[in-house]
């Protein structure tokens, strides 16, 4: 481009970034959401996980305390993972210019941040890609920043770096295939993968189909070119791409083995059936308001793109400036993309080979981004030059799509009523939108289109310029109706009391141990009830709850098998704990907060971080029964004829059919009333195996006991209280199953037999403390080893990652208990000292190196083979 032109495109560029940030402030602004008011995004994925890693992330850069293994995420694990997924984009460092208990805030601040950039980046591709510097770039611009991806899914706010980075890929795919310079989607692939690598894969995919279609087009206009001049760009994509993704090693070795020790390695082989995703419900979404915040986990794809874009795509096939070759070429693309979506096989491999668990069809943003093109390319060649029945013909089949397919809603919902509850909860859903927004959606497209095909050209720039900006803002508006914000000054007030709090009881520098907080004081800032799983990262301290798309699975099953809830395979919480696992978990502490201070009670299972243990241990079988397990791990430990846990007598069992609580039908229609006796001294634990336990209704002698998590439905270890021995008590709950007896367990753990497996355990304990360095978490320690007690018991997670030494001497780590770690020990005083490596680093590193020295060197081999045809095609002219 001239000189001018440059300077042009660069003020387009910022005025799109300006524009896009004040319609996007305007959003927040309508809503009163934080800065501009006292709600605060502390809803669904963002206050349950966004946040805490928000601030953990703050508190890292603050304290300049970075650590590749983390022990604030359940037992501890591998951070890599976790920082791969949520935290490398650079909108994140916004944090350290907020204090803890501001980065909700912070988190607008970026999520405002972000929408803009999308803006600017698209506006730059746009002008670059049709090699103009119009204003009309901007507002296109906007209609890809505010798309129906960002609209309903912006809290989840790591997934918007690709989006600010997609349209530089696709420029550089475009300069690769024009210019034969491949710099940029080299750089532009790479970062799309380290900001987020999850999309970065889908961004890959995608790559491939828009360089078939660039490279189609390109053939097109150089048909006279030679074989081998296409052969080139295609080598050098391949090249280039294998080389950009090969750069990340660094990063996706040590994620990808991470991430296999998660539930994600086990896909379900129903996600790789051909059958179609949704149905004609799709067209809803291209009008606007056609999804809202209640229907975030489970909505056809949102793939609005503002009216104006919608027609101009159909404008696009219809209008005489473009070739078929350029019509056949578009359609290929849309439809690739459309059916990545529609077919469950392709949707699955586009989800990097797992089914969505809820915000479904992430890839729909590709498919907005070709709309945005193509519309664009439509403009650019005067909409007004089609035929007049294409110029009636176009809005109507667009409004009329829409209609349709709401009136399809209907009748499906209709037709699944009693037939597939999943399918008929799904229409259902939908429903609630469509007919307060559905007028407005087909009122758009009518005006769309007379401005389109009736106005002259300066006033149709303006109409439509406005037309545009009040849909993609007031889309955004409507999407974000009937969302549980959270109350940000409640948050600010709360957090600070419960960080002042939990900074008195948790782990000093150089010391280990868990906390387990058995409440929160910053439930009360959130709509929705908050579980506090990730409060370890929240509040700084090492606890056994977590919540995250990272969560070791095996660590998570140990837990589940010790008698821990999880509700599913991306969380597990501390309900269940007792004393044998405060024992095993390394439970220091349990902490109840109040306003006006903290309550601390040291566990009475506590007994560091560590032990000498019998070799019987490594041969205790974990089944499904916790109360089993515990009992086999206390055998092992200290062998004993009588049981440590003593079966309660069941007097008798009363009940009471209920199908309806008031007035709504439940699931646990079996209401027990039964009456025990202990038969031992100390603490009685309920078990279900069957899960089918409404816990929630559970009440001892009329005493309501319900778990500080909603534990309903879950195989979960219940404390019911403290009994002495022949105490009689009445416990009520209900349940699915008609005979407790067969279903349930209430068992007493023998207080004075607990206790001298403590006091025997205690005499060889482990002295440990962390030794402070960046990057790199060492753990070092003493215990005394004998003949009968040669196995050291850690309070930590199996992992590859750990070396060990003892007194010196390198040995090999193994499993304990189906998911924590033993190591041995030689009789004597043993001195202990752990590394942690993340698995795959070196290997990982040495990837990376090679590719970016290769890409480096072939780039330049490429640049002066094309300097030299350059001088030799100057000679010849």
């Amino acid at each position: 481009m001239k000189k001018v032109d440059v300077k042009r495109l660069w003020q387009n560029v910022g005025v799109a970034w300006v524009v896009g940030l004040l319609i996007i402030m305007g959003v927040f602004a309508f809503w009163h959401v934080t800065p501009f008011g006292n709600h605060s995004l502390l809803m669904s994925d963002m206050g349950t996980q966004y946040i805490p890693l928000l601030t953990a992330f703050q508190h890292a850069l603050k304290y300049q305390a970075f650590h590749l293994y983390t022990f604030s995420q359940s037992l501890g694990s591998n951070a890599v993972p976790t920082v791969a997924y949520y935290l490398l984009s650079p909108f994140n460092l916004i944090v350290i210019f907020f204090g803890a208990a501001q980065v909700t805030t912070a988190a607008s601040v970026i999520i405002m941040a972000k929408v803009a950039t999308i803006a600017a980046t698209m506006t730059w591709y746009l002008q670059r890609h049709f090699r103009t510097t119009t204003r009309m770039t901007v507002i296109f611009s906007l209609a890809f920043s505010f798309c129906g991806f960002v609209a309903i899914n912006y809290f989840d706010f790591m997934w918007l770096d690709s989006l600010i980075i997609l349209p530089l890929v696709a420029a550089g795919i475009d300069c690769l295939v024009r210019e034969l310079r491949p710099g940029l989607y080299f750089g532009a692939l790479l970062a799309s993968i380290v900001t987020n690598y999850y999309l970065g894969y889908m961004t890959c995919l995608f790559s491939v189909l828009y360089f078939a279609y660039v490279l189609y087009g390109w053939l097109g206009h150089h048909r006279e070119l030679a074989l081998r001049q296409w052969v080139n760009r295609l080598s050098r994509f391949v090249i280039t791409s294998l080389l950009s993704g090969l750069s990340v090693a660094l990063l996706l070795v040590p994620t990808g083995l991470g991430m296999l020790q998660t539930a994600k390695q086990t896909p379900n082989p129903l996600n790789f059936h051909l059958i179609p995703e949704f149905g004609l419900e799709f067209f809803t979404q291209f009008g606007v308001g056609a999804t809202n915040y209640t229907q975030r986990l489970g909505h056809a794809p949102s793939v609005f793109v503002s009216s104006a874009v919608g027609l101009l795509v159909l404008v696009f096939f219809v209008h005489p400036a473009f070739s078929k070759r350029e019509k056949w070429s578009a359609a290929a693309l849309l439809l690739s993309l459309l059916l990545a979506m529609w077919v469950r096989l392709f949707n699955t491999i586009w989800h990097l080979m797992q089914a969505p668990a809820g915000f479904p069809f992430r890839n729909v943003f590709f498919l907005s981004f070709v709309m945005v093109v193509l519309g664009f390319a439509a403009w650019q060649a005067d909409p007004r030059l089609i035929r007049r029945r294409w110029q009636w013909g176009l809005p109507v089949v667009q409004a009329l799509s829409m209609v349709i397919g709401a009136r399809f809603i209907v009748v499906m919902t209709r037709l699944m009523k009693g037939r597939s509850a999943k399918l008929e909860k799904y229409y259902a859903s939908i429903q609630q939108v469509h007919w307060q927004s559905l007028a407005i959606a087909v009122a758009y497209v009518a005006v769309t289109a007379l401005i389109l095909f009736g106005t002259q050209q300066v006033l149709r720039k303006w109409l439509v310029t406005g037309l545009i900006m009040t849909e993609v803002g007031g889309n955004f508006i409507l999407t974000m109706r009937l969302t549980t914000f959270g109350n940000q000054a409640n948050y600010e007030r709360a957090y600070q009391t419960e960080n002042k709090q939990m900074g008195q009881v948790n782990d000093p520098d150089g010391q280990l141990y868990r906390v387990q907080n058995d409440n929160t004081l910053i439930n009360g800032a959130y709509a929705d009830h908050y579980n506090n799983y990730n409060d370890g990262l929240l509040f700084n301290f090492h606890g056994v709850a977590a919540y995250n798309s990272t969560l070791n699975e095996q660590t998570r099953l140990t837990l589940k098998q010790l008698g821990l809830f999880s509700g599913n395979v991306r969380r597990v919480g501390a309900v269940g704990l007792t004393p044998v696992t405060e024992l095993l978990l390394g439970v220091k502490n349990t902490v109840h907060l109040t306003t006006a201070g903290v309550q601390t009670t040291t566990t009475q299972g506590y007994s560091g971080m560590g032990f000498a243990a019998p070799q019987a241990l490594r041969q205790v079988p974990m089944t499904t029964n916790a109360l089993h397990n515990q009992e086999a791990i206390l055998q092992a430990l200290k062998p004993s004829k009588t049981p440590y846990f003593a079966q309660t007598t069941l007097l008798r069992d009363k009940v009471k059919r209920v199908t309806k609580v008031n007035g709504v039908k439940t699931s646990y229609p079996e209401h027990h009333r039964l009456q025990l006796r202990a038969t031992a001294t100390g603490p009685i634990y309920f078990w279900a195996a069957s899960g089918d336990t409404k816990y929630s209704t559970m009440a001892v002698d009329g005493k309501r006991i319900t778990p500080g998590m909603n534990a309903n439905g879950t195989a979960t270890l219940i404390k019911l209280g403290d009994f002495q021995r022949g105490q009689t008590f009445t416990l009520k709950f209900a349940a699915t199953y008609l005979v407790a007896a067969y279903k349930t367990q209430a068992m007493s753990l023998r207080q004075a037999a607990l206790q001298q497996v403590l006091q025997q355990v205690r005499q060889q304990r482990l002295s440990v403390h962390t030794v402070a360095s960046h990057f790199k978490t060492s753990i070092v320690g003493q215990v005394t080893g004998s003949s009968r007690r040669s196995e050291l018991f850690l309070s930590l997670p199996y992992d590859t990652g750990w070396q060990v030494l003892v007194n010196g001497q390198s040995v090999k780590p193994h499993r304990l208990l189906s998911g924590l770690m033993g190591v041995p020990l030689q009789p004597g005083h043993n001195r202990i000292q752990l590394t942690y490596h993340v698995p795959g680093g070196k290997l990982g590193l040495g990837l990376s190196v090679i590719a970016l020295v290769g890409f480096g060197f072939l780039d330049w081999c490429w640049r002066r083979k094309l300097r030299v045809s350059e001088e030799q095609r100057a000679k010849k002219a």
